[in-house]
């Protein structure tokens, strides 16, 4: 991956302080909950970069057929090779 992700630490911290004040955490804890935020944070974000990658690749391509003249069973078919999730 040749692209860098920086992520705003201050709008991170304030949603994380956010997101915890809502639970009740243990002081000790914090950093724990912090990292998971944060591999949330980043697991979301790659999944939904893979998503358009793969949307923009397929859904674009001249070869394919549009979505509109696709018959019902052809949908079902695309949708059942895309959803790798």
């Amino acid at each position: 991956m040749a692209d860098r992700v920086l992520i705003n630490p201050a709008k991170f911290a304030i949603e994380f302080a956010e997101s915890i004040s809502k639970k009740d955490v243990a002081s000790s804890e914090i950093l724990n909950e912090a990292k998971k935020y944060l591999l949330s944070y980043l697991t979301a974000f790659y999944l939904i970069e893979d998503f358009n990658k793969m949307e923009n690749s397929n859904f674009n391509s001249e070869n394919e057929k549009k979505f509109e003249d696709l018959s019902f069973n052809e949908l079902i078919d695309r949708v059942k090779h895309l959803n790798r999730y």
